[in-house]
């Protein structure tokens, strides 16, 4: 299942890989022959080079040297059409060789496509990921990357981050697809970045490589990419009814597809020269994988992946009958192919690993087969060293936090859709049903139901109890006198929630007659629709919270003592006599965390109450139609969250959009610049952000409260 994971997590389960594993060096012959073969790789360009010369040089002589000669051809006799004909036979050719020369040329001038920007992590939001890949780079031997990129592909690749710039330095990016990472286990997910990095392990080796591939791609872009001037080639074609015209564009058609056919056939030679030592630098990575993680782990990744990659085609397919019957794309890609997967059946999963060892790689191919890298796995028979099962997802300080940005940027950047809110359907996660309702309950049950209006918590470092005894006492009084007070605090926290709903439509309507829009009192439980009233409404529901949340003082001092006292008994339990094992580190992780949070947690409630006015007011504009004065107040909703987002900004306490870059030099994601409003994109990623940082928050109090119940469960 896909996960949340505390920041706080123990890095207990690294241990594995702080030994080194056994590396297979190269030998110079292999040095030598991949050396050759790069080589080889660059004389391919300079073929091309002479090719394009070559046939500027035949443009010129024709050009300057047949003329003469065609147009004596058979004297000067035979009237107006042969000495038209004879000049078509000229300038036939000449414009061809001008139009192919301005065709071969173009790919040397033209800039290679933008490439869409991914996600780049910060490593102080997620310590124990780049943690997790530091420790599989320095056991494979190879340089950690200086950034981890993520994005929507069912794929991760490691490579230099500037491209040549970087060819001579340790300057990596790791390239991480959340659909991968969100279906594989730690272990698999290590023995894919070990085989990732296991390339960097080659050192001069990669980097001819690099020179190998930048070749092939770049005559594979010389030979296929397309562009505007190839489309008005076609239409010129198509549309002209000229017979000597349209001589003339089949002529320049077909010196098109003759000089792309030798570009193609340099790219070939090329897979086909470099394609023999780019399969044995694959399997030479796949040994770091099959050490790491153990020959069978390897095998059973790589049938995940088949099984994968057939499930994503499914969902593919799903998301294109929704978007084409409702207009409408899923807000977290990564879900959906989990649940694909999950919906796929036995016998579908056979079949894709029967099938799975029956591709062969051919001349042309950069990878080997997978049969054969299974066969080579087989063989091998190794049990590898880290064998960590729990879901990779979990590594993540908040997985779905940068699945749905991912979503979001492929839908932008990779499919040039501009995502409106109507248009993202929000995908329910596997936790947010029961795991989620367990937590809820949980926590209402032991913070008898008020946790919404205490302060957020403020937790002193525990440590174990000095007395013993005297700390069980005091814990089973605090105990007795919260259940004694329990049945009032039911009336408080409903009086509560009816507060939060007044403020809500308080604002709303306050809002709304600031900009002119008419209202009807009853709609937002207002004595009268004008201003005075919502102002006054407003008024009164901050003020009764706030008289809510004084008159349970006592209350919060108390459960907050009870949670105290709870973890320092747990602390004071030696450890071999755990009732219910837990991590002690962990322990002070969480608090800390819990109270580094809780400023966050007051501008998240803030926030949401802000989207929770800015949905009813678009709720009015859809039932009623959107009007200039509509207009009006959803844009000064807007710009009102804004400013919410760029004060949290200001404290170093960020919430992401879509407007956000992430940088590795500072905390959180930042704002690359400060809209007058935040558009639909944003907001959808702002109110996803938030609501995932919330549960994340109690998911660490959760996890307090079982540590703490157990103890309350020990003897004295």
């Amino acid at each position: 299942m896909v996960g949340t994971s505390p920041a706080g997590a123990s890095y207990a389960f690294l241990a594995p890989l702080e030994q080194p594993i056994r590396r297979r060096r190269l030998s110079p012959a292999y040095l030598c022959c991949l050396a050759l073969v790069a080589c080889a790789m660059l004389l391919l360009p300079l073929i091309y080079l002479a090719f394009v010369a070559g046939l500027g040089w035949a443009v010129y002589y024709h050009a300057f040297h047949n003329f003469s000669a065609i147009m004596s051809w058979g004297g000067f006799s035979g009237g107006g059409k042969l000495v038209l004909l004879k000049f078509l036979f000229y300038v036939a050719p000449l414009i061809a060789g001008l139009v192919v020369l301005f065709f071969l040329f173009k790919p040397l001038l033209a800039r290679p496509p933008k490439q869409p920007q991914p996600l780049a992590l910060n490593p102080a939001d997620n310590p124990l990921l780049y943690a997790f890949i530091s420790k599989i780079c320095d056991a494979v031997g190879a340089p950690a990357p200086r950034r981890i990129d993520l994005n929507c592909q069912l794929n991760a690749a490691a490579g230099f981050r500037r491209g040549f710039w970087s060819l001579f330095s340790n300057d990596l990016v790791l390239v991480i697809g959340l659909p991968l990472a969100g279906n594989l286990t730690a272990r698999e997910l290590a023995g894919v970045i070990a085989h990732e990095f296991g390339h960097f392990t080659q050192g001069a080796g990669m980097r001819l490589s690099y020179v190998i591939l930048a070749i092939n791609d770049w005559f594979a872009r010389v030979a296929y990419e397309r562009d505007e001037w190839d489309v008005a080639l076609e239409q010129w074609a198509q549309e002209t009814d000229d017979g000597r015209a349209a001589l003339l564009v089949w002529t320049v058609q077909l010196s098109v597809w003759l000089s792309r056919l030798v570009l193609k056939t340099l790219l070939y030679t090329g897979h086909i020269i470099g394609g023999f030592m780019l399969r044995q630098m694959e399997y030479d990575a796949d040994a770091c994988q099959i050490q790491l993680v153990g020959s069978a782990t390897m095998e059973a990744t790589h049938r995940k992946i088949a099984t994968l990659a057939v499930a994503e085609a499914v969902a593919r397919k799903q998301i294109l009958a929704l978007w084409k019957e409702r207009g409408q794309l899923p807000d977290n890609l990564c879900e959906v192919l989990r649940q694909a997967h999950e919906q796929l059946p036995a016998e579908a999963r056979q079949r894709i690993e029967d099938t799975l060892g029956l591709h062969r790689a051919t001349l042309f191919s950069s990878h080997p087969s997978p049969g054969d890298r299974i066969r080579r796995a087989r063989q091998a028979a190794a049990p590898g060293i880290f064998h960590d099962d729990r879901p990779a997802s979990t590594l993540f300080a908040s997985f779905h936090h940068p699945a749905r940005f991912v979503t979001l940027l492929y839908y932008t950047d990779d499919l040039g859709i501009p995502i409106t809110a109507d248009m993202v359907l929000h995908v329910e996660t596997g936790e947010t049903q029961a795991d989620l309702d367990s937590l809820k309950a949980q926590l209402e049950q032991y913070f008898l139901g008020v946790l919404p209006l205490l302060a957020p918590l403020c937790l002193t470092p525990p440590a174990p109890a000095a007395d013993l005894a005297a700390t069980d006492r005091e814990l089973n009084d605090l105990f007795s006198s919260l259940q004694q007070v329990s049945e009032q605090l039911g009336p408080i926290a409903q009086q509560f929630r009816e507060m939060g709903q007044q403020l809500v439509s308080a604002r709303t309507a306050r809002c709304l007659l600031n900009a002119g829009v008419p209202i009807q009192s009853s709609a937002f439980n207002l004595s009268e629709p004008t201003m005075a009233a919502a102002v006054g409404a407003e008024t009164e529901a901050r003020q009764t919270r706030d008289d809510l949340r004084n008159s349970l003082h006592e209350v919060a001092a108390a459960l907050t003592r009870r949670l105290q006292l709870g973890l320092s008994l747990r602390l004071t339990q030696p450890a071999d006599e755990d009732v219910e094992p837990f991590d002690r580190e962990r322990l002070q992780e969480l608090v800390k965390l819990v109270n580094e949070d809780a400023e966050r947690e007051k501008e998240r409630s803030t926030i949401l109450e802000a989207l929770a006015v800015l949905d009813r007011i678009a709720g009015v504009a859809g039932a009623s139609g959107e009007t200039p004065a509509l207009s009006q107040a959803l844009d000064a909703q807007r710009a009102e969250l804004s400013a919410l987002l760029a004060k949290s900004v200001s404290r170093s306490t960020p919430m992401p959009t879509q407007a956000a870059l992430v940088t590795p030099s500072g905390p959180g994601l930042h704002l690359a610049q400060q809209a007058a409003y935040l558009g639909p994109a944003d907001l959808e990623q702002l109110r996803s952000e938030t609501i995932a940082g919330s549960l994340a928050y109690r998911k660490r109090l959760g996890e307090l409260v079982q540590i703490a119940r157990a103890a309350e469960q020990l003897p004295a």
